[in-house]
């Protein structure tokens, strides 16, 4: 709980805190309500070059944080590390019964006459930004309300208890006593050296994203004949061993190709309809897996056999490009665009029949579609040149429907 305290004419910000070592240094765990944060954790940060213990900020990073703040009821956001001089804060143990002192669990005291001043931010100026930024978003829109539509009352109220509620919430904050730059940037360097969350385990725990849902539903609930047993859970892509056609992050991402094309770009507003869409995205998953895939690719077709060997996948990949991930982002890309110009799916699908697809070919079409460098039999994922193999393809199949 924070509290302001007037002793000696001076003001204090008063924390509950515990107290424990780290690498040598004195930290302390507390809690900030966003209100206090905001009002008292600095919020210079610089766009142009690295400054202080921060990397350059980057305002996008942060407008993202801030909408979903906005957005999400539950959000949830990781621990403000800060950086503050021995000399502007006081650590007050607790005792117990029998007037012991506590080793670590005590309050803080920061004086607000230069010991705020002196806090840097180590980790966390992007989501510090973003506190400030949603609130004074919501300090905007009830000024906004109020003088263009006083009568609004409902909305007004909703608006107030929206900020209310928002500054009554709290973030976890670890204030390390340690006020050299130099320092706090090696700190710095140090957590960055953790490893960030992998895109499969991303795709898997971010269910808001209707697409990971999607994904993951494909899979999981049996959804689509042809991806129940043929997507990779655990890695970000399948081994050349594996007899999975492409990983739950690499469906995600096809979901995206589906819907938007290749390369096309999922905004926060596509997204949104795509949630209010959830079953269109189900059924367009299960057309292209269950429907397109196996009339337009005998590989495909044979991974519905009951008859097929266990390690099917893993023994073909090596000679037909059909197994490959880009190939199969690539055909969605091709789907996307036949859908556009306003063709049934049928004929993409008659003229892909007859494509090589043969690794070693000389036909083979991703070789005419400038996808493979020479003396290479790996597919080129650049994006760029995967956008302009699908619109040879496309071309290349109108031409022979029309």
């Amino acid at each position: 709980m924070v509290k302001v305290r007037n002793r000696s004419q001076k003001q204090y910000l008063e924390f509950d805190a515990q107290k424990y070592q780290q690498g040598g240094r004195t930290a302390y765990s507390l809690v900030m309500d966003l209100g206090t944060l905001d009002s008292n954790v600095p919020n210079f940060v610089n766009t142009e070059r690295i400054d202080k213990a921060n990397r350059r900020f980057h305002p996008a990073h942060s407008r993202r944080i801030a909408e979903y703040m906005y957005d999400i009821e539950d959000w949830v956001l990781g621990s403000i590390l800060l950086g503050i001089d021995p000399d502007a804060i006081e650590f007050i143990a607790y005792e117990d019964d029998d007037g012991q002192s506590s080793a670590t669990l005590g309050f803080v005291r920061i004086s607000l006459d230069g010991g705020t001043s002196s806090i840097m931010i180590l980790d966390g100026q992007h989501r510090r930004m973003a506190v400030q930024a949603v609130r004074d978003r919501l300090r905007q829109e009830i000024q906004s309300t109020k003088d263009l539509s006083p009568s609004n009352g409902r909305n007004l109220v909703n608006l107030h208890q929206k900020l209310s509620r928002l500054d009554n919430m709290s973030i976890p904050v670890v204030l390390y006593e340690e006020a050299n730059t130099k320092s706090l940037r090696r700190m710095f360097s140090d957590l960055a050296q953790t490893r960030n969350i992998d895109a499969v385990t991303k795709t898997r725990f971010d269910d808001r994203d209707p697409f990971n849902r999607a994904a993951v539903e494909l899979v999981e609930l049996g959804r689509s004949e042809l991806l129940a047993d043929r997507v990779e859970m655990e890695r970000t892509t399948p081994g050349r061993n594996s007899n999975c056609l492409l990983s739950i992050n690499q469906l995600a991402r096809c979901l995206k190709v589906l819907n938007f094309g290749y390369g096309g770009r999922a905004s926060r507003a596509r997204i949104l309809e795509a949630q209010h869409k959830y079953e269109d995205l189900i059924d367009l998953g299960i057309q292209f897996a269950d429907e397109f895939l196996p009339s337009a690719r005998k590989e495909y077709a044979e991974l519905c056999s009951i008859e097929l060997e266990e390690d099917f996948v893993a023994k073909n990949r090596p000679h037909y490009f059909a197994y490959s991930v880009t190939a199969i982002q690539l055909l969605a890309g091709c789907y996307y665009r036949w859908d556009e110009l306003g063709r049934t799916s049928d004929e993409l699908a008659n003229w892909f029949q007859d494509a090589d697809f043969d690794v070693e070919s000389e036909d083979c079409l991703f070789r005419k579609a400038g996808m493979l460098t020479v003396g290479k039999n790996t597919l080129v994922s650049q994006s760029q040149t995967v956008k302009a193999a699908v619109e040879y393809i496309v071309v290349r199949a109108l031409q022979s429907v029309t």
